[in-house]
């Protein structure tokens, strides 16, 4: 976990600097597990974010603007009753526990000054905030912990507060830490950084790969496989990172993969990390930390959502083809049925009731060869050739119904796949609230989502790469923007790209009245052939054409183009730099 008691116990002491002598104003409560505290300190109003969320607890200074919510919950009623107005003595750790304690002075109901506290507990899902009165008494606790589920350490109103059985772990800060590591680290089998993690109090997994890093070690070694002068340099870099944060210096670090997302953040400079980021302070750090990681969870659970309902229209309309491609194959001889009414008409005074079969002459065939019509004999010739007429007529109309749904289904499912390409491809909240409001406009969902109703999505332009050859190619990234690019924003001798058979994206090279160098247009079709569902293969046929010859056909949905007089070029899926 990202927030450790190294973290911890730094932010404590950021937060001291910060707020120590502030007067806590409003209190609300975000959700079911995070509360704000506004709090006004040296002339400078602040808020304090507390979250016990089970995958995101933390402290730190925010500078978000949170929705409340119209009745506040219980809990929250007690913060305002127990600290409103309250001054802020203290904040501090115990040591390098992940437990931080808010100190404040308060006025009771009797009008007398009093402390109590209120404690956030960062443990994983452990994690809690407490309210403490002067005597260390539980006066509640946002999520109970009854004996049922801890027998040794309850959480509940009235229960006195015990902190959690310590573990057997190290000081980092104690000189004696090192000497004990060093003898130690022989009887281990571990590797070094699992080792480091048993040993040092306050130390996440990452730390202890960084004091690998810093000290060049592999940190899959077993510890009792290191060579003394390794353990040296090991407690020697322990040594220099407590040092400096007993100096107060820290470098509040945000970590990225090479995708842009967040992946770690610590006091320290994370140097076994290449992409990195450095804030002003630790608040700043953690802030923008869980601000990206919320934003890029959000964004994945609305694309999956997104997914979820696309696909299932997917899977109607492909049941659909599936019955209509039965319905054209069981009724694709409707003219059979007409033929034998027509020949039971011709013959009917050589017909009698009774007879379970006629032999006639086909007088429409060219060799006037027999057929032999099945009849039902308890009905009359009259009767058997209307019977035929009927199913003539009802296969007929099933026969061509189905047919004009076949072309309109495989449009539709054309169109789905091009949705679910769109959503698989976007990047972050606006692509995705626009293929939202396309979903809205074509029919498929009914209402919008609380956040896309509250900031209807911005207009993205589409994604704009200049050539080696300094042609300017444009993307569309969704099926709004393709409609866009291709109908209103390129001219008629821009040249107009589009992968073969597949969805994807529209591709306009801007021509200028010049012209395009065979290298250009290749470097367009891998853009083509990359923006499409054809991204993973080996090699992609490409077409292209003029603008001119692409035309919308009328009632088409968003995205939906035809083309003619077009060539194909057969390319290697590539992405833009």
């Amino acid at each position: 976990m990202p927030f450790d008691g190294v973290l911890s116990n730094r932010i404590a002491k950021e937060l001291n600097i910060t707020l120590a002598g502030g007067r806590i104003g409003k209190i609300h409560q975000i959700g079911r597990d995070a509360i704000v505290l506004q709090v006004r300190a040296a002339g400078e109003n602040h808020k304090l974010l507390l979250s016990c969320n089970a995958s995101s607890a933390r402290i730190h200074l925010t500078q978000r603007q949170f929705e409340n919510p119209d009745t506040p919950p219980v809990f929250c009623m007690l913060l305002r009753k127990h600290f409103s107005g309250g001054i802020i003595k203290d904040i501090r750790t115990n040591g390098f526990e992940r437990i931080i304690t808010i100190e404040t002075e308060v006025t009771d109901d009797l009008g007398d000054r009093s402390i109590k506290k209120l404690i956030i507990e960062i443990m994983g899902r452990h994690s809690n905030i407490i309210i403490l009165n002067k005597d260390n008494y539980i006066i509640d606790a946002l999520k109970h912990v009854g004996s049922d589920v801890n027998r040794v350490r309850e959480l509940l109103p009235a229960r006195a507060y015990v902190l959690p059985p310590p573990q057997d772990k190290l000081d980092p800060a104690s000189d004696n830490t090192l000497d004990v590591l060093l003898n130690s680290a022989s009887q281990c089998g571990k590797k070094v950084e699992s080792f480091l993690l048993d040993k040092l109090k306050g130390f996440s997994p990452v730390l202890c790969r960084e004091i690998c890093f810093r000290a060049q070690i592999d940190e899959s070694t077993p510890a009792n496989k290191l060579a003394f002068r390794e353990l040296l340099r090991i407690t020697e870099t322990i040594k220099n990172i407590m040092d400096e944060l007993t100096r107060d210096i820290v470098f509040p670090t945000v970590i990225f993969d090479n995708t842009g997302k967040p992946v770690d953040f610590h006091c320290i400079g994370l140097l076994q990390y290449s992409s990195s980021k450095g804030f002003g302070s630790i608040s700043d750090a953690v802030e923008e930390y869980f601000a990206l990681k919320n934003k890029n969870e959000f964004n994945t659970q609305k694309a999956k959502n997104l997914q979820t309902k696309v696909s299932r229209l997917l899977e109607k309309s492909e049941k659909r083809l599936a019955i209509n491609l039965q319905t054209c194959e069981e009724n694709k001889d409707y003219d059979k049925y007409r033929l034998f009414g027509e020949l039971i008409t011709a013959n009917i005074y050589s017909l009698s009731k009774g007879m379970d079969t006629a032999r006639v002459t086909n007088y429409y065939s060219d060799n006037n060869e027999s057929v032999d019509i099945p009849l039902d004999k308890d009905k009359s010739p009259q009767q058997n050739a209307q019977n035929y007429f009927k199913k003539y007529n009802k296969a007929r109309t099933a026969f061509l119904y189905a047919q004009n749904e076949l072309s309109v289904i495989k449009n539709e499912i054309s169109y789905l796949e091009s949705i679910l390409f769109a959503i698989e491809n976007s990047k972050d909240t606006q692509q995705l609230s626009e293929i939202q409001m396309e979903l809205l406009e074509q029919g498929y969902i009914k209402h919008l989502d609380k956040k896309t109703r509250k900031s209807p999505p911005a207009k993205i332009l589409p994604k704009k790469i200049i050539s080696k050859d300094g042609f300017e190619i444009l993307i569309g990234q969704n099926n709004k923007q393709n409609d866009k690019l291709t109908l209103k924003m390129a001219r008629h001798e821009d040249i107009w790209l589009h992968i073969k058979n597949f969805a994807g994206a529209h591709v306009v090279i801007k021509t200028e009245g010049k012209d395009v160098p065979d290298s250009t247009l290749i470097e367009a079709a891998e853009y083509a052939a990359w923006f499409s569902k054809a991204r993973s293969s080996s090699k992609a046929e490409v077409d292209y054409t003029r603008i001119r010859n692409v035309r919308k056909p009328s009632g088409a949905k968003p995205g939906m183009v035809n083309y003619v007089n077009y060539s194909t070029v057969v390319v290697i899926p590539k992405e833009p730099v």
